[in-house]
């Protein structure tokens, strides 16, 4: 069994089953592939709950256009 025939075939049992445990795919000698049922205490099938957004990092902010001698001064006279 190839890899690929094992992850679709432990896909389809996950989807029908309602038992406890998970089927996963498991390597075996070279590159066969088989079917192995997990089972044990808090191991269960989780679908994934709400919408999953990527963050992304905030750009840098820009440095200040005034002139130097206007950047720190406050906005009323000193």
């Amino acid at each position: 069994m190839t890899r690929g025939e094992a992850e679709a075939e432990a896909r389809r049992r996950n989807d029908e089953a309602d038992g406890p445990g998970v089927w996963a795919s498991q390597r075996a000698e070279g590159d066969d592939w088989r079917i192995v049922h997990l089972t044990g205490g808090g191991l269960r099938r989780t679908k994934p709950r709400g919408a999953h957004v990527e963050s992304k990092p905030k750009p840098p902010e820009p440095s200040d256009p005034r002139p130097a001698i206007f950047q720190n001064v406050p906005p009323y006279g000193g």
